[in-house]
C-alpha cells in the first residue's frame, strides 16, 4: 500500500510505501551523520568540504546547523509516518 506524503515547509509531495519511507529515514539518518562528522572536522586545515571530492572549499558554521536542523526535523517526520503507517 502507498499513501501520499509532504515534508512540512516544501511545495512537492511524494507518493511511498512502507519501505520506501524506511529507506528514506536511513538515508537521511546516513547524512546527518556525514554532516556531524563535517561539524567535527570544521577546524581541521585538511578538511575539505564532501559532495564532488575535489571542492576546496569548507562549509560554513551556519549552513552546516541549518541543514541539521533541517534533516533532523526531516528525520522525525519520517519517523512519524512509519510510525502512523
Amino acid at each position: 500500500m502507498t499513501k501520499w506524503f509532504k515534508f512540512e515547509g516544501e511545495t512537492l509531495s511524494f507518493k511511498a510505501d512502507l519501505e520506501t519511507l524506511k529507506r528514506k529515514l536511513a538515508e537521511t539518518r546516513q547524512q546527518i551523520n556525514n554532516y556531524q562528522e563535517i561539524e567535527s572536522d570544521l577546524d581541521s586545515d585538511a578538511y575539505m568540504a564532501r559532495g564532488n571530492g575535489f571542492c576546496e572549499t569548507k562549509y560554513s558554521e551556519d549552513f552546516i546547523e541549518r541543514r541539521l536542523g533541517d534533516l533532523n526535523h526531516k528525520a522525525e517526520q519520517l519517523e512519524s509516518w512509519i510510525t502512523n503507517f
